[in-house]
């Protein structure tokens, strides 16, 4: 647990309800066209590719998808998931 951990240089990815798009550890609002477009029930998949170095959000209600290419050198291995949840009832499935 750490206050804004969306700041630290290897933080990537995207906030719910806002264009914030993470990269680097700097907010790039609406990178690659995303809309923040996340409503309460709605189920995300994130599919985290260490192979290819990149994370890909699909909103199945909306049949969106994005993806961000991560930098090796800034985000070295071994790799962290960081969720921040923030409302009530949200919660995190990890499927293989």
């Amino acid at each position: 647990m750490a206050p804004k951990s969306y700041d630290s240089p290897s933080i990537y990815g995207w906030g719910q309800c806002t264009t914030q798009t993470f990269l680097n550890g700097s907010n790039q609002k609406g990178y690659a066209g995303y809309d923040g477009d996340i409503k309460e029930n709605d189920l995300i998949e994130l599919i985290i590719n260490s192979e290819i170095s990149n994370i890909k959000l699909i909103n199945h209600r909306s049949t969106k998808r994005y993806q961000i290419p991560i930098d090796a050198s800034k985000s070295p291995f071994p790799w962290k998931l960081s969720v921040n949840l923030v409302n009530i009832n949200d919660r995190v499935r990890i499927v293989r």
